[in-house]
């Protein structure tokens, strides 16, 4: 560096750059001072300006952003709009939406019979959601279901639901095999062969899934039945939508959840006769 430019570098270089600016405007009038101003500071005056905004709104988004009350996802069910859904549950469940904040999140699709970039990316952030306790229930098909049942993220209903209130869904229970999660627990060579099972899902008919989904109906089959889901294809919700109709829809709470009995009233929710579910399809 020059001493020419080590000098406009240091203060003195600055109090010079100063008292030359103060000896061009100090005869100027303000009309003309601020003609100058503009001028000569304007990119300096725009990046300013853009540069409070930013914090203006980032200090905004922090002192605005409210706990979350109640978070669900509902995969592959896009034709249903997410605000109009947390809305209607907010005002059915009585949530205090002041203080908290109610997601209930249908925009993502995932499936495995495709699994590229954006399935990936769909299924670690629930996986993230669960793992920070900020995601209280899902809806989705029985097979994307039960590949997170196998890692234990959905909670053991009995632990949740009443007897009576485990009653009524009797014939509505999705159960997964214990002695599965505990094989894809223990077993070293249980992911390869998990993975290759589902690869092959690609090539199955619709008619396969949905028998694959049935089994899970049948405790009377497996060595450690444990009830982790609802099916939900005769839910109110399910037949004034229209959707899943080539699925098996399952319910399940999640197991990191701090915030079950919101779970349970959302469950309420969506099998209630009187709520008129078809007005929230995005085709409305």
């Amino acid at each position: 560096m020059s001493e020419k430019e080590k000098q406009s570098a240091s203060p003195k270089g600055v109090r010079d750059e100063i008292r030359q600016q103060h000896q061009k405007t100090k005869n100027m009038t303000s009309q003309e001072k601020l003609k100058y101003f503009w001028d000569y500071y304007k990119v300096h005056t725009i990046g300013a300006i853009i540069a409070l905004i930013l914090l203006i709104s980032l200090i905004h988004d922090i002192a605005t952003t409210k706990d979350r009350i109640f978070s669900a996802y509902m995969l592959n069910a896009s034709q249903v709009s997410s605000e109009e859904l947390s809305t209607a549950f907010v005002e059915y469940a009585e949530l205090d939406t002041e203080k908290y904040d109610c997601l209930i999140d249908t925009s993502f699709n995932l499936t495995m019979q495709t699994y590229g970039e954006y399935e990936l990316a769909a299924s670690q952030k629930l996986v993230a959601m669960a793992q920070t306790n900020d995601l209280d229930a899902v809806v989705m098909n029985s097979d994307i279901f039960y590949n997170y049942s196998l890692v234990e993220m959905f909670t053991d209903l009995r632990n949740v639901l009443t007897e009576d209130e485990l009653a009524a869904y009797e014939d509505k229970l999705y159960y997964i095999d214990y002695a599965e999660v505990e094989k894809a627990n223990e077993n070293t060579d249980y992911d390869e062969e998990y993975t290759r099972s589902f690869d092959a899902l690609e090539t199955y008919s619709t008619e396969t899934l949905l028998a694959e989904a049935e089994s899970h109906r049948h405790p009377e089959n497996m060595e450690t039945p444990v009830p982790v889901g609802i099916y939900m294809e005769s839910s109110p919700f399910i037949t004034k939508t229209g959707i899943y109709e080539d699925g098996a829809p399952i319910f399940g709470i999640v197991s990191t959840s701090n915030r079950m009995e919101n779970g349970k009233k959302y469950l309420d929710f969506l099998w209630d006769e009187t709520i008129d579910f078809s007005q929230m399809t995005t085709s409305n």
